[in-house]
């Protein structure tokens, strides 16, 4: 005969008898929001505006030519634009006659304005004072609206 645990109840209307103590009530909330959160992680794929992830601030093959473009003007680089998707059409046999593939002459591939613009950020000088007193700055006023104050 098998010697029964201390612990175990003596008969089985105790057992069967809801608990409502704290600990059980915290354990119940635990389990439902783990159960939760499985389901958000299954089901739900877009995080918003964040849902794609950030390139990396070197990486300049992935911005779009927009932002390449105002780098350049930014600078004043004067690098020629990037081509179009109808450039780098053109500018293969099947257009080479017409008047947009002349135009395109002065352009150069996406990659290759990518490349000479990261070669002109990483030969840029840094200067360590005026970054950190723009960040403190920046940090600072982060969430502050132009505000007048009547005194």
């Amino acid at each position: 005969m098998a010697l029964r645990n201390h612990k175990e109840s003596a008969s089985e209307s105790e057992s069967k008898q809801p608990s409502n103590s704290r600990a059980s009530n915290k354990a119940r909330n635990a389990a439902a929001q783990a159960a939760q959160q499985e389901f958000l992680l299954k089901h739900i794929n877009s995080n918003g505006p964040h849902d794609r992830p950030k390139p990396h601030p070197l990486d300049f093959n992935s911005f779009s030519e927009e932002t390449l473009e105002k780098y350049n003007k930014k600078y004043g680089l004067n690098f020629p634009p990037p081509l179009s998707i109808n450039g780098h059409i053109l500018s293969s046999e099947i257009g080479k006659k017409t008047f947009t593939a002349k135009n395109n002459k002065n352009k150069i591939s996406k990659p290759e304005l990518s490349n000479n613009l990261k070669k002109h950020f990483l030969a840029l000088p840094c200067r360590e004072n005026e970054i950190i007193a723009n960040f403190i700055y920046t940090v600072r006023n982060e969430d502050q609206d132009f505000k007048l104050s009547f005194k």
